[in-house]
């Protein structure tokens, strides 16, 4: 009954969710954008890469101005446009790599290390995830997981990181044993048994097929196939490293697949995050339990459940904060806001072309909006302009 009342709930949200149709496409970008940053910034730290959030972002602002010299360069189609000072807010455009072929794509990834755009070791995996999270929007695409696409998704998690290069995007060919280390100086470190290199093709080729099948068959609510993947996935651990940063892509990939299209407009990683020994232990939890021959998927599905709930619960709450928000701003104040989250920013100059209204009256809904943390402020004199919080 607690799974099922879990499943429940993630269904409640889901349904009010469709809300969101109503938001402009500048509003669901910019969720976008803020969750993406979450997700890479807390799956970095899961892992112990302590990097903050406002380092994530400007790993990326590398990457995107990186991705576009490499298009100028090489003659290959514009990916985005680039402002190098408007680099933080490129995260609003479309994946840079939907316009281009497999081939293209990874013709990027090995170019990049050579330009002068130097990235730190955490800055190189940030990079990755990014291009892994874009990856996975084009996966959604494909009628069923293969083994390719997961080999090709970690190539993509590991492209920007020269030490990985000999094993990135091929199943493990040495032990590598799961190594939990909680945060908290109570819980003591584990080393959970992962399947041998031998025996990894055959258990990934297994749970591949058991997932489809059950995925044809229409029987089993997608969530809980989702955990029992997500947990099998984790104790098969099949390359050589970031498996942990595999599985939360796997999971966000599995979800979308199966119409959980909130997914994109939070942070999964950000909900683990927050309890990271409570991840460690019901990870070892499961891990153990699946040496048995009738595993107790219990603990395992309530926590996988609880993630995904809260993880929703957060975006929904977000949404009714903003529409109070909204709903007591003056009609010109609202259409300022709309404006910067639509183009990236807004000048005084845009709003008095687009709303028609006088500079004396903007300056005061601009100075407002300012105090109240809906714009913030950059640049001096006449080159003043606002950008959506």
């Amino acid at each position: 009954m607690e799974v099922l009342n879990l499943i429940i709930r993630v269904h409640e949200f889901k349904s009010a969710m469709r809300v969101m149709v109503n938001l402009t496409p500048a509003r669901l970008l910019a969720l976008r954008k803020i969750a993406t940053i979450e997700s890479i910034g807390a799956g970095m730290r899961i892992g112990s890469v302590e990097l903050s959030d406002k380092e994530v972002e400007s790993a990326l602002g590398k990457l995107i101005t990186t991705h576009a010299e490499i298009a100028t360069d090489s003659n290959q189609p514009e990916i985005v446009e680039v402002e190098t000072a408007k680099s933080a807010s490129l995260l609003n455009e479309e994946p840079v790599s939907d316009s281009l072929t497999e081939q293209e794509v990874n013709e990027l990834l090995n170019a990049a290390a050579s330009l002068s755009y130097v990235m730190s070791n955490d800055e190189q995996q940030a990079a990755g995830y990014y291009e892994g999270l874009n990856r996975v929007l084009l996966l959604t695409k494909e009628a069923s997981l293969t083994e390719q696409h997961i080999k090709d998704l970690h190539l993509v998690l590991l492209a920007h990181s020269k030490k990985d290069s000999w094993h990135a995007g091929k199943y493990k060919v040495s032990a590598n044993n799961l190594v939990l280390s909680p945060q908290d100086a109570i819980s003591t470190t584990k080393v959970l048994q992962a399947a041998s290199p031998a025996d990894t093709p055959r258990r990934m080729a297994e749970l591949l097929k058991w997932l489809q099948e059950e995925m044809d068959a229409g029987l089993i609510n997608p969530l809980i196939l989702i955990a029992i993947f997500t947990a099998t996935f984790l104790q098969i651990h099949p390359f050589q490293d970031g498996n942990v940063r595999i599985s939360h892509l796997l999971t966000r990939l599995l979800l979308l697949k199966t119409g959980y299209h909130f997914v994109v407009y939070g942070s999964l990683e950000s909900v683990i995050e927050k309890n990271r020994t409570g991840y460690y232990n019901a990870v070892s939890g499961i891990h153990e339990s699946l040496s048995n021959e009738a595993p107790d998927w219990q603990p395992w599905l309530v926590y996988f459940l609880d993630v995904v709930v809260e993880q929703v619960r957060r975006l929904n709450s977000k949404l009714e904060r903003e529409k109070q928000i909204f709903a007591t701003l003056p009609k010109l104040s609202s259409a300022i806001v709309e404006l910067a989250r639509e183009h990236g920013r807004v000048t005084m100059g845009d709003a008095i072309r687009l709303t028609g209204s006088n500079r004396n009256t903007l300056k005061q809904h601009f100075r407002k909006l300012v105090f109240q943390g809906q714009l913030a402020r950059h640049g001096m004199g006449a080159g003043v302009w606002y950008q959506a919080r």
